[in-house]
């Protein structure tokens, strides 16, 4: 059999991804492999019609695809992303329908599970009969058990394709709205008393969106600045060389990095506005997305109000509700609200447009930032042990930040908690001691909470006011 690779990572054979690919090419001789390095070529797919025309008359001939690719930013790479776009604007998805198709990916398992269920979805939606996933840690395949993982990984899925395994779709094709949406007067404009607000877009002309950004720019009576994505000067997507990781320095000299230290870093409120483009917003807001990467693995909005507008389809995409969600929290700001075009009338949009306004200047000057869901909460303990434990002397600008702030918060540093933990347990293990505490043991889990509730400050300060 033939499977076609499909490499979405920038960095071509020297992905950490292609030693995978290459591994299961060496353990399954009798198959033939081709790989298209499309997260390196891009620009070449792009612009040349030949190089286009090559890869589609290879995919034509391939009896499996096997999509393979790193995570970036909770996705797939913006290069690999803005090839999807172009099987579509080019009317080359028939050369992908009925063939069997897989991803593996290298990541260190920050939703992963993100970017397989956004493969597996644009597979089904080309047509494509889905064989199966493989998320691998990058350093996985140094061990011989992990290894044989892959193995019958690979197995499977070939056998899959020469049995012709029945499948069952798991996502429905994603429905078109048809939004009408048109703006009401401009009225109930909030004060933002010198908060800064960004609107950040890629709304084309006449669009709904190019409505629902204007009047949201109009709901803030402050300074607000409206930018295109095309006018940020981004000359390409994140290349993956990790060279910002010592000192937070982009190999890019583009007007990314100015963009975001005049106008995202200083805002009090951002707003992202984008169009659903096939499960995912668009190609340039994953680039926008991914560039950010030169921060690393810190906050990178912290205790700011955000707000996302959406024309498309939204509810049809849980995957993407969960990223923009997560894309969010995870950078330390707090999400106001979503807003989507899809089945409202155009007062709901605009009284949910001015709703969200209030909530984000009112968030920000109470200083409200709720506490981090799982998301957030998990992301931060996966990069604090990651960066601790082996990734520090490359990482060096995460190394300081998570130590100045604090996020070596190990519980095996809590010396004292560690000593009553080790005397209360063996207390416990004397049956009339463990007998008593079975039975007062509600009243010891709110017991605490008592002094909470006698002359507490702030409530008599809110009380007094």
């Amino acid at each position: 059999m033939k499977i076609g690779v499909l490499s979405g990572s920038p960095k071509g054979e020297k992905s950490v991804t292609m030693q995978y690919v290459r591994f299961l090419e060496m353990a399954e001789p009798k198959h033939e492999f081709f790989v298209y390095h499309i997260g390196q070529t891009i620009n070449r797919l792009e612009n040349d019609r030949d190089v286009w025309d090559a890869l589609i008359a290879d995919i034509r001939e391939a009896d499996l695809i096997l999509w393979a690719t790193p995570v970036y930013f909770l996705l797939v790479p913006a290069q690999l992303k803005r090839f999807i776009e172009l099987v579509s604007e080019r009317g080359a998805g028939e050369v992908f329908k009925d063939r069997y198709a897989a991803s593996i990916t290298t990541s260190v398992h920050f939703f992963d599970n993100l970017a397989h269920d956004y493969l597996q979805g644009i597979s089904e939606d080309l047509g494509m009969r889905w064989a199966g996933s493989f998320s691998a840690e990058m350093s996985d395949l140094m061990e011989e058990r992990n290894q044989k993982q892959l193995i019958a990984f690979g197995d499977d899925i070939l056998a899959a394709c020469s049995e012709k395994r029945p499948v069952e779709r798991r996502f429905l094709p994603v429905p078109q709205t048809k939004s009408q949406y048109q703006p009401g007067q401009k009225q109930d404009t909030v004060d933002t008393k010198g908060k800064r607000v960004i609107i950040l877009h890629d709304a084309d002309p006449g669009s709904t969106l190019s409505a629902m950004v204007t009047k949201t720019a109009d709901s803030f009576q402050g300074p607000v600045t409206v930018a295109h994505l095309n006018e940020i000067g981004m000359k390409g997507g994140c290349l993956g060389c990790i060279r910002c990781a010592f000192d937070n320095q982009c190999i890019y000299t583009d007007g990314y990095i100015r963009f975001w230290e005049e106008y995202i870093q200083p805002a009090d409120i951002i707003v992202y506005a984008g169009t659903i483009v096939d499960r995912y917003l668009s190609s340039q807001w994953k680039q926008f997305f991914d560039r950010s990467f030169f921060l690393g693995h810190i906050p990178k909005c912290t205790n700011k109000e955000f707000i996302v507008l959406v024309q498309g389809s939204l509810s049809a995409l849980p995957g993407l509700q969960e990223n923009l969600t997560s894309l969010v929290c995870v950078s330390g700001a707090h999400l106001t609200a979503i807003i989507t075009d899809e089945g409202k009338t155009s007062d709901d949009i605009d009284a949910l447009i001015n709703s969200a306004a209030k909530q984000a200047v009112n968030n920000i000057h109470t200083g409200y930032n709720p506490p981090p869901m799982f998301p957030a909460f998990a992301g931060r303990l996966l990069f604090r042990d990651l960066i601790w434990g082996e990734l520090w002397p490359i990482f060096q600008a995460d190394h300081r930040y998570f130590r100045s702030h604090g996020l070596y918060d190990f519980p095996q540093n809590h010396y004292k908690k560690r000593l009553e933990n080790r005397i209360l347990s063996l207390l416990l293990s004397i049956p009339k001691i463990r007998k008593q505490v079975r039975s007062s043991m509600q009243n010891q889990m709110v017991q605490g909470f008592s002094k909470v509730f006698v002359n507490n400050p702030i409530i008599r300060e809110r009380t007094d006011n």
